[in-house]
């Protein structure tokens, strides 16, 4: 089965790691200006999806903070009330900072869309061995603020043409998560391998599928192949978000822009976690396909 095409496709980014208010807009990427109001950044990642003939808005995370979030969404002009959905890439606090803040703005019920694994105890270890933790997402918070869970463990329809992938198999030799990351079982800690991570897909007519990754702790190369699988589509336009490449070793980042260039996107955006490295070396490797990512970026579709 193929996914339905739409159009009319514009997304936004709210919370990323950097804002830059000097960027020009070029033809299908708008920027927010220098005469604005400025933009917050922080490590973390929001973004809006409108989604213009389904007639829906979507938004995917909301950053790490309870500042930037809803500082930024009026001075891009995102009315909270207007959003349909909320999609949690995965349960990390840069992710879902300003979660419970959002609920309140949009003030009534609304679908938010997550993997059950995005309630787990989390610990960060280390590389002397000590542990940075405990962190938990609170279900009842969520509900009590207004959110209406969907939990997934396959892909999901949030409108025509657009799916939330539900969790993503890892298949390439090179993507590895990082051992680092680990999850409370039992009276254990024990190494996570992130399986709520998710991203969203949108097949644009006439162009082909627009990835958007939260943090791509699957591999962003997996996530486009799973894209592909689900959708039905093989033609990549875009591929944006978080590459999680910031630690990659030289081989697996080799790898990786070998493989997203083979998919032929014309547009490439790495956001958030991608590391400054590796968003170089997409910049130098891909011209003419990369775009820097700041807060404010508009892409339209």
């Amino acid at each position: 089965m193929t996914l339905a095409e739409t159009a009319d496709v514009a997304i936004t980014i709210v919370v990323d790691n950097y804002s830059y208010s000097l960027m020009e807009s070029s033809p299908g990427v708008e920027r927010y200006g220098v005469i604005a109001e400025p933009l917050l950044a922080e490590h973390g990642l929001a973004v809006f999806i409108r989604l213009g003939e389904a007639g829906r808005e979507i938004l995917l995370d909301a950053g790490k903070t309870k500042v930037s979030l809803v500082h930024n969404l009026p001075r891009l002009g995102i009315d909270p009330g207007a959003v349909d959905q909320v999609v949690i890439s995965h349960g990390h606090p840069d992710h879902t900072g300003a979660l419970l803040e959002f609920l309140e703005l949009v003030g009534r019920p609304i679908p938010v869309v997550v993997h059950p694994d995005a309630f787990l105890e989390r610990w960060f270890e280390r590389p002397d061995g000590t542990k940075q933790g405990p962190w938990q997402q609170d279900r009842e918070a969520w509900e009590g603020a207004g959110a209406e869970i969907v939990t997934l463990g396959e892909p999901y329809e949030l409108a025509a043409g657009c799916l939330a992938t539900g969790p993503i198999p890892r298949r390439t030799a090179f993507e590895k998560v990082t051992s680092a990351a680990l999850y409370r079982r039992g009276e254990e800690l024990v190494q996570d391998p992130i399986h709520d991570d998710q991203a969203i897909v949108i097949n644009v007519r006439g162009k082909g599928l627009v990835v958007v990754a939260g943090c791509a702790h699957s591999g962003i190369v997996n996530t486009v192949l799973y894209a592909q699988e689900i959708s039905g589509v093989e033609r990549v336009w875009a591929v944006l978000g978080g590459f999680h490449l910031g630690a990659a070793e030289p081989e697996a980042l080799e790898s990786t822009i070998e493989r997203l260039r083979n998919f032929g996107p014309q547009l490439i955006m790495p956001c958030h976690c991608t590391g400054f490295d590796a968003t170089c070396r997409f910049a130098r490797e891909l011209p003419g396909k990369f775009v820097p990512c700041a807060v404010g970026t508009t892409l339209n579709f």
